[in-house]
């Protein structure tokens, strides 16, 4: 499997020729231009998960790519010229032999006052989860695991507690671009230090360059 990120949530995941895009959102580049995608899948509607902006042109430079959301974030991905296949908890779908499993179903609580959104993480191959803006059990043991980093959800003990009960053999930190230069390399230390034990790996992918996992 490889995998590229492109800052904050979004990730490709290529495999046997398949060429997955997660999460390319307003907070990260360099994915606009990406070519034979197999699809891109959206975890939820909030924008740097999801950026509206740049849908038509990943659309234009990539015929017969498939797009796939959870429920709440269709709407604008229908109004941006994006035939959407909407996922639910449990669905699964194949791309090119490659299986994708739709995990979770909210978005973790920021406040009481702000209204929860879907959420759908995606397990991809039975060997990479990236929950999007939840701490979603994946149901299984995963090899790869996306935690998120810092975000208005989350403290940072809660990505401690997610890695430990997860326990894969290799976590990558996402959903990062909140925090200043300074910030990150604390909140990664933290993380490697107190999350990942035993035979986890914590990985930290350079934006735009691919790394073989």
């Amino acid at each position: 499997m490889r995998l590229t990120k492109f800052g904050h949530s979004c990730l490709l995941v290529e495999e046997r020729g398949t060429r997955l895009l997660l999460d390319p959102g307003t907070l990260s580049d360099g994915f606009e231009d990406l070519q034979g995608l197999t699809a891109i899948l959206y975890t939820h509607q909030h924008n740097d998960h999801l950026d509206p902006e740049r849908v038509r042109r990943m659309l234009d430079g990539n015929p017969g790519v498939r797009v796939v959301s959870d429920e709440g974030s269709a709407e604008q991905l229908g109004q941006a010229g994006a035939e959407v296949e909407v996922v639910h908890e449990g669905d699964e779908l194949d791309f090119g032999g490659v299986g994708v499993r739709a995990v979770g179903r909210d978005h973790a609580m920021a406040h009481p006052d702000v209204p929860i959104v879907p959420n759908v993480g995606y397990l991809v191959g039975g060997r990479l989860f990236h929950p999007g803006d939840a701490f979603t059990s994946p149901g299984q043991p995963v090899e790869v695991l996306a935690v998120p980093t810092a975000a208005p959800f989350m403290k940072l003990a809660e990505a401690i507690d997610y890695l430990r009960e997860v326990g894969p053999r290799v976590a990558l930190p996402i959903h990062e671009k909140l925090l200043s230069e300074g910030g990150v390399g604390l909140h990664y230390r933290q993380l490697e230090t107190l999350g990942a034990r035993g035979d986890t790996t914590f990985r930290v992918l350079d934006d735009g360059n691919p790394v073989d996992l």
